[in-house]
Order: C-alpha cells, then sequence, then structure tokens
C-alpha cells in the first residue's frame, strides 16, 4: 500500500493535514465509551454533561445540591468514591459538617487550602484525568464557579468552558454552581451573572428563583427554571425545605422534598419593567423651578405619583443627579438643616 507520506507535495492525491485528526474507524471504541445520558441528580442533571445552576446567595443551592448527590448515592445511581465535591464558598463551621456527610456517605470533599490543594489545581487536575481517562464515571460538583474562573471574563471563560466539555467528552459529569445578578430581568425573573459562554459551553443551565408557599411559612420552595437544555430534562423542577429558625443543617437537609413547580407562584416582588424614561419627566415636573423638601420625600411624591416603590423612585433619582447634561436631569445643594435641593439642570 502507498504511503502518502510518499507523495509528493503537488500530488492531487496528497491526503488534507487535518485527516491525521479523523476519528474514522473509531466509533465502536467512542460508542462504548460515551456517557449514557440519563437523569443522575433529580430529574434535570444528566449524566455525562455539564450543568450549571444559578442562584442568589442563601436560596439554597448548595444545600438542594447536596441532597440530590446523597440521593444519587443513595439510589446507586453513582460510586460514591467517584463523587468530588469542590468547596470554595463555605466558613469552616459549613465545611466541617458538609465534609462529613459526605464523609459518612462514601464521598469526596475537598477546599482551596486544605491539604495542599490550591485554586489552579481543579483545571489542572482535571485535565489530567480527561488524559489518562480517570474522568470517566465520576461527577464533579463546582461550588462556586467564580472561585475558578472570572465569569465576567469572556476569555478565561470560554477557556474553562472547554475544560468542561473536555472532561464531559471523556465520560464525566460537571454540576458548576453560580450567582444571579443582584438586577433581575424585565420580567421580574432572576437572571444569571457573567458573559453567555457558560451558557453555550455547558449542556444545561438553570436558574433558581423562591416561589412563594401561602400554605407554610415554616419552609422555602424553590424553583430551578431551564434557559438551556440537550437532554430530554423538565423545563422546570422545585425543592422544598424547612426554613425554621435554630434547625440544624442536618436537619434542614433531611428536610429536602421534591415538590410540583406548577403548584407554587414566582415571589417576584419589586418594580419590574418601570418606564424609566416616563419615570424621570415626572420627577422633572415635580422639581419644576426647585424642589426643597430632600431626596426622601421627592422620592416618596415620585412613587405615589408612578405607582413604584419609593426604593425606585430613589435609585433613578440618584442616577440622573449630577451636573454632566445629556447624562443627568438635574442637581443638587444643600439647603438649611443640610436638606438637599433639587434643580433642573435646565435652569443653572
Amino acid at each position: 500500500m502507498e504511503d502518502d507520506s510518499d507523495r509528493p507535495k503537488n500530488d492531487a492525491r496528497a491526503r488534507h493535514p487535518l485527516v491525521r485528526f479523523s476519528l474514522r474507524g473509531s466509533a465502536h471504541e467512542l460508542e462504548a465509551e460515551a456517557a449514557d445520558t440519563k437523569p443522575l441528580l433529580g430529574q434535570f442533571v444528566m449524566n455525562g454533561q455539564a450543568t450549571m445552576l444559578y442562584a442568589a446567595p442563601n436560596t439554597g443551592k448548595t444545600l438542594i445540591t447536596l441532597y440530590l448527590v446523597l440521593k444519587a448515592i443513595a439510589d446507586g445511581l453513582i460510586d460514591p468514591d467517584r463523587v468530588i465535591y469542590v468547596n470554595s464558598d463555605d466558613s469552616s463551621q459549613g465545611l466541617a459538617a458538609k465534609v462529613r456527610l459526605l464523609e459518612d456517605a462514601g464521598a469526596h470533599m475537598m477546599a482551596p487550602g486544605h491539604k495542599g490543594m490550591k485554586i489552579p489545581h481543579l483545571v489542572e487536575k482535571m485535565t489530567q484525568a480527561v488524559e489518562d481517562g480517570s474522568a470517566r464515571g465520576t461527577l464533579i460538583i463546582i461550588d462556586t464557579l467564580k472561585k475558578f474562573t472570572d465569569l465576567m471574563d469572556k476569555k478565561r471563560t470560554s477557556e474553562f468552558g472547554q475544560v468542561c466539555r473536555e472532561y464531559v467528552m471523556a465520560g464525566g459529569t460537571i454540576v458548576a454552581l453560580g450567582h444571579t445578578r443582584k438586577s433581575p430581568k424585565a420580567n421580574g425573573s432572576p437572571q444569571y451573572q457573567g458573559t453567555t459562554d457558560i451558557l453555550e459551553d455547558f449542556d444545561a443551565v438553570y436558574v433558581a428563583e423562591l416561589m412563594t408557599d401561602s400554605g407554610r411559612k415554616d419552609r422555602r420552595v424553590v424553583r430551578f427554571n431551564m434557559e438551556k437544555k440537550r437532554a430530554d430534562s423538565p423545563n422546570a423542577v422545585a425543592y422544598a425545605y424547612a426554613d425554621e429558625l435554630g434547625i440544624s443543617y442536618d436537619e434542614k437537609l433531611a428536610s429536602v422534598e421534591p415538590v410540583d413547580p406548577e403548584d407554587f407562584t414566582a415571589d417576584r416582588t419589586g418594580d419590574y419593567g418601570v418606564d424609566i424614561v416616563k419615570v424621570t419627566i415626572v420627577i422633572g415636573d415635580i422639581i419644576g423651578d426647585g424642589f426643597a423638601g430632600g431626596k426622601g420625600a421627592l422620592a416618596e411624591a415620585t412613587a405615589a405619583a408612578c405607582g413604584i416603590s419609593k426604593r425606585k423612585a430613589i435609585r433613578i433619582i440618584e442616577e440622573k443627579t449630577g451636573n454632566t447634561r445629556g447624562v443627568h436631569m438635574w442637581n443638587t445643594r444643600t439647603g438649611e438643616h443640610n436638606t438637599q435641593i433639587y434643580r433642573l439642570l435646565i435652569h443653572d
């Protein structure tokens, strides 16, 4: 058989240099190594995928994730020795409690600053696991993702996403936890923090929000809404847990239970979809030739006139206060008793 390397460079039969990477002939091997895409954690975190879970701080995302991990172990869905929980967002007391929980289940927890682990070790060891084949059949939970990559840096986030992609292609499963932004979407629902690269690079993305449980004041309900999925996973799942003062973490963990997401309504309190231009015009009308009542009184008058909260009125007042024309609409000076007097820039 003729060796392609012996052909002259101008030979029309010379192979394209990319052909050296061809997977032709590897179908059987890849089929044998491919992870079976089926539910692993609950019904929405799939085996062999990278899943991102966003939630506001103190929503209960770590609690619910631990519940799902421990249940998967108890149900025999994964070997506990193949579970690796990377905890970089906890107090010493919280870390100790969670290490005990996973240790009793036979799983692993690690934290930067302990046993010689440092932040760069995560990517380094994940890459090593891909190369030596030990990634297959493992579950890595990264809590929280922002400690290992800059979610606001597109290049760094994309690079981290590529490492995760290679890991799941090697048969592993990744669950990363992150925070939502302080400002919600226009409809009041939470929105993920950072660039769109995680949304693009991960297989599934869910964003959590608190729900209103009118029948029970002693528990919280958290619904995870799907932003992206590749498998036949649900569009929403929900979990409830006890929210009583004084109960231990173990007791709170034991209280976690799945609930029907359709049985609850979103707890979206605040000012969403506010017409800022309209509010700004109203504030300008209230200020008129001058308003000497101070910020609080101006905000109260604005809130009453526009049907918005005083907090939202204050935010708009502050954003439009200054001396740069085209950016600000009014400025202030100090009057008697240190009261702020507002005056439209057109009068200056």
